[in-house]
């Protein structure tokens, strides 16, 4: 009998065991089966649950509109202050940050061999003078032929000659002012050899500065001489402006920018060439639909922005245009009366459901 009994208590025990399992696992699959429908519930409340956003009616109005760019202050007139012939200075007649008038000696070049050399050829010039005033006397009264006055003639054009030549090269010696302005830092003294590939200094003409900006090629019937243009720079708050009157003939083929130069009165030297400007440059009066910048959403291939169709978010492509310090001028994509969405937009998807919290219109 115990034979018997010891089996199946083993066999009661295992059915135990795999039931007890089997109640664990089915218990398992119930709990898992109850959180996946919460979460898909949960999700699909988030889904149909509303985005709160704030919008406004997209309208046409008259955009007195501005185009912005950077530009560089310029001197109105430049030069870099070079001898015309190899010579050793002899004296600077500058002090390094000078205003100096126009013709006014900078530089001096020895010049001894050029003086000895004039004064050789005046003293020839003189006798070569007295002996054609001897063959003029001479041929009054037949004394001479007039082929010899000729020959004496020609000798003394040249000696003339000869003399401006030595002038002109004395003159030369003296390296002098182009223009009216302020000279920079000298990079040479008194002794040294300077040859024409070497800048002694430069001088520039800063009473009024010349601005150099860029306008795209859209923008091109918009600036003319005599167009006011504003401008700020770094560290200074204050705006300036300066007068438009020179526009280039062609439009960059590789930037298609139009340079324009515009004129800066800058009688008390507040401003220096080389300094960096943001301009900004005012266009005709047009109407259009304008909005906010940050409604704009941009894309790989364009921009978008969110309308709302039937309470649902539609993503509509657009065209923008002329830009101001926070909206954009949109060419293409919408309609008067289209309410698109200004805030909340990275928080949007298409055809999601949308509350407008605020609407302006």
């Amino acid at each position: 009998m115990q034979r018997f009994l010891k089996p199946a208590l083993l066999t009661i025990a295992l059915l135990a065991v795999m039931g007890t399992i089997f109640l664990y696992q089915r218990s398992k699959s119930a709990k898992s089966d109850k959180a996946e429908s919460t979460a898909v519930s949960a999700a699909a409340a988030a889904k149909s649950a509303p985005a709160l956003v704030e919008g406004i009616i997209a309208k046409e109005t008259t955009m007195a509109s501005e185009a912005l760019s950077s530009g560089t202050l310029l001197a109105n007139e430049e030069a870099e202050i070079k001898a015309e012939i190899t010579g050793r200075i002899t004296k600077l007649n500058f002090s390094e940050g000078q205003n100096v008038a126009q013709g006014q000696v900078l530089v001096k070049l020895y010049d001894g061999d050029l003086q000895a050399q004039l004064q050789r050829t005046q003293a020839q010039f003189g006798v070569i003078q007295k002996t054609l005033e001897r063959e003029k006397a001479l041929l009054a009264i037949q004394g001479t032929s007039q082929q010899g006055l000729d020959v004496i003639e020609a000798q003394f054009a040249a000696s003339r000659a000869d003399i401006e030549v030595v002038k002109a090269n004395i003159f030369k010696t003296e390296i002098r002012a182009p223009f009216s302005g302020k000279v920079g830092l000298r990079t040479v003294s008194v002794g040294a050899v300077v040859s024409p590939a070497q800048v002694i200094t430069t001088i520039q003409q800063t009473t009024s500065l010349k601005m150099d900006f860029t306008l795209p090629e859209k923008y091109s019937n918009d600036v003319k001489a005599g167009t006011m243009v504003k401008f700020t720079t770094e560290g200074r708050g204050d705006t300036m402006k300066a007068s438009v009157y020179a526009v280039d003939a062609k439009i960059d083929p590789a930037t298609r920018t139009l340079r324009i130069r515009a004129r800066f009165e800058n009688a008390n030297g507040k401003l220096s060439p080389g300094a960096f400007t943001r301009v900004s440059i005012p266009l005709r009066q047009q109407r259009g639909i304008m909005i906010p910048t940050q409604a704009i959403i941009p894309q790989t291939r364009g921009k978008s922005v969110i309308i709302a169709r039937d309470g649902k978010a539609v993503l509509r492509p657009v065209e923008t245009g002329l830009r101001t310090a926070d909206k954009v001028e949109i060419l293409r994509g919408l309609e008067e009366g289209d309410t698109i969405v200004t805030k909340g937009v990275m928080f949007v998807k298409p055809q999601m459901n949308l509350t407008f919290t605020k609407i302006v219109p």
